[in-house]
């Protein structure tokens, strides 16, 4: 409980860092919590950081194909029918280990889609989200285990244990 505790405090700290000097440097915040709830949705450790950045990374380059390949298609529906092709490529990425987390994908297309495209914003709003995530996470095993009464290389190796 004080583990999770721990990673509520630091998530909550990093996450209003986010919020109010993100926000005033323009990264696109919602979208920072995206990623934040991306990673979290995975292992986590580092391992997590990888497969939720990347996937994250793969639905924006997705979504811009959804986007090129419905305009290709030269008959009503033609953008309904790219997604129908491109959402099945989104999950069969996932035979890459890295890129096995298919809903990192779903989410950062949406990002993209959700932000009129805004490819730059997008992307460095989910990198930031990600290594956000992860230090809070690394930061709340710690603090959780010192609330426990645990010494830090305990953290440290709960930390390495999550890889």
């Amino acid at each position: 409980m004080k583990r999770t505790l721990g990673i509520g405090i630091s998530a909550g700290i990093l996450a209003g860092l986010l919020t109010e000097i993100g926000g005033a440097a323009g990264v696109i915040t919602w979208v920072g919590f995206i990623a934040m709830l991306s990673y979290y949705a995975t292992s986590c450790g580092t391992e997590g950081l990888i497969k939720s950045t990347a996937t994250n990374l793969s639905g924006v380059f997705w979504g811009w194909v959804i986007v090129f390949v419905g305009k290709a298609i030269p008959f009503k529906y033609g953008l309904g029918i790219a997604v129908v092709i491109i959402v099945i490529v989104m999950c069969m990425q996932s035979y890459f280990s890295f890129l096995n987390f298919i809903p990192g994908s779903f989410a950062g297309c949406s990002c993209l889609f959700g932000t009129n495209f805004d490819t730059k914003g997008v992307i460095i709003a989910l990198i930031l989200g990600n290594i956000l995530a992860y230090i809070s996470f690394v930061i709340g095993l710690k603090l959780g285990n010192v609330l426990e009464g645990k010494n830090a290389e305990t953290s440290n190796a709960e930390a390495k244990s999550a890889d």
